[in-house]
């Protein structure tokens, strides 16, 4: 009868999951729509996801946790999405980068789900010991030169998180064609 105690533990990662699962999907859903008067404050969808990639992003590390948060923002959004890692085997990408690429994916598919009226996003992380690389890709209207001045607050804090580790940005977008985000941080050299 050994296997109880790794079976009750199973059981509460179990549980666990599942409510940061449901939780996620309510911040998701949250994010994705207009703020109503009287409710929630703007935000609280990705401060709530914020909170729990935390929790994934030391427990699983960065490509789980967005495989995972991938899986929620298809069934909430119902936008198809397409993940594709590439990683050095054996490279651990410091936490603070981390931390910073899952920040501007979820800014990135909040910004899809708000604006773009895509069907279906692509999304493609590399990890090298040079440099980590970003490409979110979605077939929605295309970023607006309007939206993509540097006072929009979403392009903005995309911007704001890549220069923190002296890294790039681009955004391209096409009328109807969708929208495509390039950021790349180089990974600073080992002291």
């Amino acid at each position: 009868m050994r296997n109880r105690p790794a079976r009750a533990m199973y059981d509460q990662l179990e549980d666990t999951l599942t409510s940061m699962t449901m939780q996620l999907r309510s911040a998701i859903a949250a994010d994705a729509q207009p703020p109503k008067a009287g409710g929630r404050a703007p935000g609280w969808g990705r401060q709530v996801s914020g909170e729990l990639a935390s929790v994934l992003l030391d427990t699983l590390g960065l490509a789980a946790t967005i495989e995972w948060h991938v899986r929620q923002y298809q069934k909430c959004t119902g936008i198809l999405c397409e993940l594709t890692v590439s990683s050095v085997a054996g490279f651990d990408l410091p936490e603070d980068y981390a931390a910073t690429i899952y920040d501007i994916y979820n800014e990135a598919l909040s910004n899809v789900a708000r604006h773009a009226g895509a069907s279906r996003v692509a999304i493609r992380l590399t990890v090298t010991p040079y440099e980590v690389t970003m490409v979110v890709s979605d077939d929605g209207i295309g970023l607006r030169s309007e939206a993509a001045a540097p006072g929009a607050s979403g392009i903005a804090a995309i911007r704001a998180r890549a220069r923190a580790h002296a890294g790039s940005c681009e955004f391209l977008g096409t009328r109807n064609a969708g929208t495509t985000v390039t950021v790349s941080l180089p990974m600073a050299p080992a002291t």
